[in-house]
């Protein structure tokens, strides 16, 4: 079933929510929160290279002025509470000003860590490892990065304008800025730890083993469904289908699979019908029956 992005549902009271649940949600907090600092002042900081985004801003103004990566970025988020507050309502930003804070503290406890690494390409490798895992443990836990996240719900919510578009854009200004200020040596490294950041936090919130989805029209459902519960061992659902050009009633067979079966199934596939037409596509997450560790 696709979901609306728009209708998220409602978080449970503290008191439906079990102690160990508490504390495995603050242990995420915490961690996600310690590797992000870690990551800004252990290997962003000495080496002087950047990202995107509110922290990247705030890397910039403390090459600029001195003044320390965590009062920046806490001064930096203060207008955006304060304008989230009015423009989205309290209990969003009640959430995130709570993992914004502790983001803070943990810069603040981590200023005097510098891990030592001489090349800048290998400070970016580890910078963005660092900041992904941390925005990825932060993530799970239920909690929001802050910053730039305020303004992209204030423009999906009111103008209709895509997160990932406003992010995108933030992204490009923060690097433009390093490369004008900086030059393009760091900005290219600043690029890296922003892209490479993003795809570790995926990893982190969706799991490395991403699923596929594949869509199966062919004149034979039955026999793809049963070859691919015995041999495989995966569930299939059969859908039906009509044709737009030609109005023909056609059957559909919808079949989630990791990475590793999927060369098998088009194996069984091929077999079974030549002529059936397929689509394999990503399956950010798959939630039940044959993916155990979806729901942790």
């Amino acid at each position: 079933m696709a979901g609306n992005e728009e209708q998220r549902p409602q978080a449970p009271s503290a008191a439906a929510v079990p102690a160990g649940g508490r504390v495995a949600g603050a242990a995420l907090f915490a961690a996600g929160a310690a590797l992000f600092a870690l990551g800004v002042n252990g290997f962003l900081a000495p080496a002087r290279l950047g990202e995107g985004g509110l922290s990247g801003i705030s890397l910039l103004l403390h090459y600029a002025t001195g003044w320390p990566v965590s009062a920046l970025y806490l001064l930096l988020n203060v207008p955006l509470f304060l304008f989230g507050w009015w423009a989205i309502g309290r209990r969003f930003i009640l959430r995130t000003a709570l993992a914004t804070l502790l983001v803070t503290v943990a810069l603040r406890l981590t200023e005097g860590v510098a891990f030592r690494v001489d090349d800048p390409l290998l400070a970016s490798l580890y910078g963005g490892t660092f900041i992904g895992t941390g925005i990825g443990l932060l993530f799970r836990a239920g909690a929001s990065s802050g910053g730039i996240d305020i303004v992209a719900r204030f423009l999906k919510e009111r103008y209709g304008v895509g997160i990932a578009e406003t992010f995108l854009v933030t992204d490009a200004l923060v690097l433009g800025a390093f490369a004008l200020t900086l030059g393009a040596d760091t900005a290219l490294y600043s690029i890296v730890v922003t892209f490479l950041g993003g795809r570790v936090a995926d990893i982190i919130q969706e799991g490395p083993l991403r699923a596929k989805s594949a869509w199966i029209i062919t004149d034979r459902p039955r026999e793809i469904a049963r070859a691919v519960t015995e041999e495989l061992g995966r569930g299939a659902t059969l859908l039906q289908a009509t044709g737009a050009w030609t109005g023909k009633e056609r059957a559909v067979v919808l079949v989630v699979l990791n990475r590793r079966e999927l060369a098998r199934l088009k194996q069984l596939i091929h077999t079974l019908d030549p002529h059936a037409f397929v689509t394999v596509t990503d399956a950010a997450e798959v939630l039940g029956e044959g993916f155990p560790g979806a729901w942790s």
